[in-house]
């Protein structure tokens, strides 16, 4: 499987209404960790369970570095506990490859046909470059339900959280 360009393909067949879990790491995957990262994946929904019943879930790797964690809640909803292991698994992709699925502050931007990843100061940074503006698309990683994902997983950069912070921080300077 290779990572996803097309959001709207993601999961076809778990409903829209699937809570999601969006996990961005601070660089690229290499072929042969996004291989690894997909096969523990899969062998981890196939068998998730919340006290003991199984859970519907699915994932996706989008543009080699977002990943996307789905759970049907209409069959069974996952559990607190159910949910810190996959927050586990993911941190044991830190100690294993050096992936961080946990800045929560990484921006995800399109520009032009290159996908972008900045922290705060790098994007204020490429925004007075010219490099990205309000209109750039951002992967929208608040998106809380499967069809968020595949009907508004790009948004403008003016509609994502940190959009304030940049406008703030063009007018203090």
């Amino acid at each position: 499987m290779t990572p996803m360009e097309d959001f709207q393909d993601l999961l076809p067949s778990m409903p829209d209404a699937s809570r999601v879990w969006m996990f961005g790491a601070q660089r690229f995957l290499t072929p042969d960790e996004a291989n690894h990262l997909q096969a523990e994946m899969s062998h981890f929904v196939s068998g998730w369970q919340a006290h003991g019943k199984d859970l519907l879930a699915g994932f996706g790797l989008l543009l080699n570095n977002v990943l996307v964690v789905a759970v049907d809640e209409s069959k069974e909803p996952p559990s607190g506990c159910s949910i810190d292991k996959v927050f586990k698994l993911l941190k044991s992709q830190q100690e294993k490859n050096g992936l961080d699925f946990f800045q929560r502050t990484l921006i995800w931007a399109r520009v032009e046909s290159d996908l972008c990843i900045y922290n705060g100061e790098s994007l204020l940074q490429a925004f007075h470059q010219g490099d990205v503006n309000f209109d750039t698309p951002v992967v929208n990683m608040l998106a809380p339900t499967l069809g968020d994902v595949r009907n508004a997983g790009w948004i403008a950069l003016n509609d994502s959280w940190i959009a304030k912070k940049i406008a703030r921080e063009i007018q203090s300077t």
